[in-house]
Parts: C-alpha cells; sequence; structure tokens
C-alpha cells in the first residue's frame, strides 16, 4: 500500500508540472512567467548568393578596357608600337600563326611535304602541328576569314574559362583580370595562335567533369590531345575519381591518349625538330642556354648551345624528381571538403607547364593555361598552412611568369628566368601534394 500510494502521489506530481495542450505555463512553475523577457536584435537576413557580386564582370571590364585603350592608341602609335608597350614582340600581318595551317593543307594537296617545305606561307615556316590540321583547312583565305576565326577563337576560349571558373570574389576578379590582360594572353591574341582553342576545350571539357558528365568531359580532353599532343599530360584530372570508378574509367582514358601518341609516332621527331626555339617569349628547360649563347660572345666567351641546352634539361628532370621526392608522404595541401573542380584546373594547367617546361622551349602565349589553376590557387592561399604558404607562392609565381618581360629591362630576364624555375618546382610538388592521399591503391587489387 505504502509503494502504490507512493507512485501514485508521484504521478500526480508529473501531472502538475506538465504543459497543458493550450502552450501556457503551469502553476507549478509561476517563476518562468514573472520576468518579461529581453528583447533580441534580429540579425539581418545575409544576402543571397544570387545577390553577390560576381567578380567574374571586373574581369571582363578589364580586357573591354585593355581592347578599348589597344584601339584608342592604335591609330597614334601604330599596332606594333602598342603591342610594344605591353611587352609583346608582334609579326605582321596580324593572327600570323593562322596563316601556318591553310598553306600546309594547300600544300598538300599539291603533293608537297609541309614539314620539309611550306613556300605558301608567307614566312615560309616549315608545319610543326599534327597532320590532322592539313585536312582542316586546305584553302587560302581572304584577310577577313582570318579575322573572323581569330575572334571566333577568342570569345571561344574567353567564355569557356569564365564559365569554368564559377563566380568569383571581387579580390579574385582584379587578379584574374589582371592576369587576362597579361602579355602572354595578348601574344596569343595578336597571333591567333591555336592554343586559344585548346585552351577553350580544356576550359569546356573541366567544366563538363564538374558538372557529373564524366565520359563527355574527358572526350573533350582527349579531342584536344589529338588536336596537338601536349594537352594530354591534362589527363591527370583522371586521378579525380573514386577508386572503383578510377579503376574502370582510368585504363580507357589514359588508353586513348596513348592511342593518340601512337598514331603521330612517325611524326614527333619532325614536330620536335620543326618547333621554333628562342628565348624571348619563351620559358622552358632549354632556354637559359639561349640566354648565355645570346650574350656571353659579347664578352668574348665562346659555348656550345646545344651542349648547355642538354645540362640544363638534365637539371631541369633533377628538380622534378627532387620535388616528387621530397612530396611523395606528405598529407594533401587541400581539405577534404576542396571543390574538385578546382583541382582539375590545377592538375591539367600545371601538368601543361611541367611537362612543356620539360621539352625544352615553348612560346610564352602557352602559360594561358596556368589560368585554369587559378581558383585550386585562391583555395590554397585561403587556407591553413602549409597549404597557405604553397599557395601564396603559387599565385605570386604565376604572376610574375605572365607579367612583363625583359623586351625593355634586360635584368628583368634574370628574375622572370629564375621565376619559370622555381614555378617548375612549386606546380611540381602541388601536382603530388593535392593528389589524393591513399591514389597509388587505386590501380591496385587491394
Amino acid at each position: 500500500m505504502g509503494v502504490g500510494n507512493s507512485a501514485h502521489n508521484r504521478r500526480g506530481i508529473q501531472r502538475q508540472n506538465q504543459k497543458p495542450e493550450t502552450g501556457i505555463a503551469s502553476p507549478a512553475r509561476p517563476v518562468s512567467l514573472s520576468f518579461p523577457m529581453p528583447a533580441v536584435a534580429t540579425p539581418a537576413p545575409s544576402p543571397r548568393p544570387g545577390k553577390r557580386r560576381d567578380g567574374r564582370w571586373l574581369v571582363v571590364g578589364l580586357l573591354l578596357l585593355q581592347l578599348t585603350l589597344f584601339f584608342a592608341l592604335s591609330p597614334r602609335m601604330n599596332v606594333v608600337h602598342v603591342a610594344h608597350t605591353w611587352g609583346v614582340l608582334t609579326l605582321q600581318p596580324d593572327f600570323s600563326d593562322l596563316y601556318l595551317i591553310p598553306a600546309a593543307g594547300a600544300g598538300r594537296l599539291a603533293g608537297e611535304d609541309p614539314y620539309v617545305a611550306n613556300p605558301r606561307d608567307p614566312w615560309h615556316r616549315v608545319f610543326n602541328y599534327p597532320p590532322v590540321w592539313m585536312y582542316v583547312w586546305t584553302s587560302l583565305p581572304t584577310p577577313a576569314t582570318y579575322r573572323i576565326v581569330a575572334l571566333g577563337m577568342g570569345i571561344f576560349a574567353t567564355a569557356g574559362w569564365l564559365a569554368y571558373l564559377g563566380r568569383l570574389s571581387l579580390a579574385q576578379g582584379a587578379i584574374v583580370g589582371l592576369l587576362a590582360c597579361s602579355p602572354p594572353v595578348l601574344l596569343a591574341a595578336q597571333r591567333a595562335n591555336t592554343d586559344l582553342l585548346i585552351f577553350g576545350l580544356l576550359a569546356v571539357g573541366l567544366t563538363l567533369l564538374r558538372r557529373g558528365t564524366g565520359w563527355a568531359g574527358y572526350a573533350v580532353l582527349v579531342a584536344a590531345g589529338w588536336l596537338k599532343l601536349y594537352p594530354l599530360a591534362a589527363l591527370v584530372v583522371v586521378l579525380r575519381e573514386p577508386r572503383e570508378r578510377l579503376r574502370r574509367i582510368g585504363p580507357v582514358v589514359l588508353g586513348a591518349g596513348a592511342l593518340c601518341f601512337v598514331a603521330y609516332a612517325s611524326y614527333l621527331g619532325r614536330l620536335y625538330a620543326n618547333t621554333p626555339a628562342g628565348g624571348l617569349h619563351s620559358y622552358g628547360s632549354r632556354v637559359p642556354a639561349f640566354w648565355f649563347d645570346f650574350f656571353l660572345p659579347a664578352y668574348g666567351w665562346s659555348i656550345d648551345r646545344v651542349l648547355l641546352g642538354h645540362i640544363f634539361s638534365a637539371l631541369a628532370l633533377f628538380l622534378g624528381l627532387l620535388a616528387l621526392r621530397s612530396s611523395l608522404g606528405r598529407p594533401p595541401l587541400l581539405q577534404a571538403d576542396t571543390d574538385r573542380s578546382a583541382l582539375d584546373g590545377l592538375r591539367a594547367g600545371g601538368a601543361i607547364y611541367v611537362f612543356t617546361f620539360l621539352l625544352g622551349v615553348s612560346f610564352d602565349y602557352r602559360l594561358i593555361f596556368l589560368l585554369l589553376g587559378l581558383p585550386a590557387l585562391f583555395a590554397l592561399a585561403a587556407g591553413p598552412a602549409p597549404g597557405r604558404v604553397w599557395g601564396r607562392i603559387g599565385l605570386g609565381l604565376v604572376l610574375a611568369a605572365m607579367g612583363p618581360n625583359g623586351l625593355f629591362w634586360k635584368p628583368l630576364l634574370v628574375v622572370k628566368e629564375a621565376g619559370s624555375w622555381a614555378l617548375f618546382f612549386t606546380l611540381a610538388v602541388l601536382l603530388v601534394r593535392t593528389l589524393p592521399a591513399d591514389w597509388s591503391k587505386s590501380f591496385s587489387r587491394a
């Protein structure tokens, strides 16, 4: 009985302390109503993402401003002098690199070998593109056609790039806009080099990967490789895939790239031999040999430029292996929640720079592929250490590489050359240290 009465009393107390269904406090807790609640300021609603300023409009504005200044100054200084003001050596007529392709196509139809002689080109440059280009354009067009094609490539490259970059802050837009107006970009535009088309294709392929259309994205990347070979280095982005998917898709994508090299095997020697080698407006492991050969004879010194080029190539290979050795086993620099699409651009652009640097000599307009890595460098620079340090170093070296060259101030050549080697080492480190921690196990059976 005592136990039962105690349980009955407890149930009664619990019913008194419960709130009735009307939501009014029970009389058992009158204190809760004895003081008024303090007024709490309601925070202002945060702006919707769609209302934030997009730094890409700043990029477009800076590009339009540069074009306006270029054409405004041209009547007074002529196009050549205006381009030199930006630090770009031009070839006249404009869009000179486009003339090479139809000249080679017409020569092929006439039974000539453009890889040996290309007399229809205004500068008699031998052909140094894969043979597929000789079937694309086989007749000599009018100057107006060159302008239309050049404008189309420029618009395609810009639109594809801005679509891949995504939303930017105003500060990021200012940096990207300055790089978009840099001498390498102007060099590519003035000569209408087909790297603009390749750049646009890579941007489209990376955008498709970001949107989940993997096979289409990889197909575009492989197509860019069939057009100019060196973009095949960008296929390293396949390491973005989870382990199980990588085992299925990796061999197909990499096999398609390898097939490209097999198909062009008989042309590789001629392509390499026909590519112009120089120092100004160029980067690569063999560029220092050109500068030594250019300057030292004035002081009575004589060197073997070919031998010196081999020495610098070996030094670049050693530096790349050192970057690989020092990075393997280290934890990834980017956080687990970092957008994979940002890594795609860094891997594609960084792999192209490292590969072309090791090849020896490439013209500066190929530096435009570094622009694909800007989102990942921004993410690194804003993140925790040590990624923050590497990101800021990478951004600084990209700005230096795409900045003014030594056209008017020769000591700047030394600074830019040292910066290009530092950028090579930095990108090699970032390529390894932004891989997944278990990437090496992706192709194993375990």
